[in-house]
């Protein structure tokens, strides 16, 4: 997959630029620092959808229920990574997430994630339906 189409088929794309201190012992990224880049994506993507309103106004939001991670190509410092995100609705009550990682220094694909975020109702504590706001939003990224 190159630039050119992560761009067109992502809507989301947050650069993030590596630092030193992220590289292990291995003198790689960390495969930790990989999980929270894919979080920075996956919480733009969020904010896009408007999601952080649901929080604040319903006391209701997507929570992430699980998340994998492959590991692509090894990133060192110094490099910038734009991480590409969207999601998509599976359920009345859950969202897929997925997520692709570039290096721009590598000019490659150095890793790719599937996630799955569940609405949850923080008053009731247990999961809800997804507000039919952000299904809107959401059936709208497929057009993006």
């Amino acid at each position: 997959m190159d630039l050119a189409t992560l761009e067109k088929k992502y809507p989301i794309s947050t650069e993030i630029r590596v630092k030193w201190g992220e590289m292990d012992a291995y003198q790689h990224l960390n495969n930790t620092v990989f999980i929270r880049y894919i979080e920075d994506g996956r919480i733009d993507l969020f904010e896009k959808l408007d999601m952080s309103s649901n929080m604040k106004n319903l006391s209701i939001a997507a929570i992430l229920a699980s998340i994998q991670c492959d590991y692509l190509a090894p990133v060192t410092y110094p490099d910038t990574i734009i991480v590409f995100s969207t999601a998509t609705q599976t359920g009345a009550k859950k969202i897929e997430l997925e997520h692709k990682l570039w290096s721009t220094k590598q000019n490659c694909l150095v890793a790719k994630s599937t996630g799955v975020g569940v609405y949850y109702d923080f008053k009731m504590s247990k999961s809800c339906n997804i507000p039919d706001s952000v299904v809107t939003k959401l059936a709208a990224l497929k057009g993006i």
